[in-house]
């Protein structure tokens, strides 16, 4: 479940829209439903990684 009026607040802390955090934490919560983690550093780097790396390319395929 996503709050719109925390994922506002937390867009404005970051600095980005409220859509693009609304897609962050989705993909966040799909992942940890998928099994990711990011309790240890090497967990975080794979996660985040990954979850950086589907963020961009939803950019991609939305910009055109």
């Amino acid at each position: 479940m996503l709050c719109p009026q925390v994922a506002q607040r937390q867009a404005e802390e970051a600095g980005h829209s409220t859509e693009d955090e609304l897609h962050l934490l989705c993909t966040h919560g799909i992942l940890h439903l998928l099994g990711y983690d990011h309790g240890e550093p090497a967990e975080e780097r794979e996660m985040f990684g990954v979850q950086a790396r589907l963020l961009a390319s939803w950019r991609t395929a939305t910009a055109s």
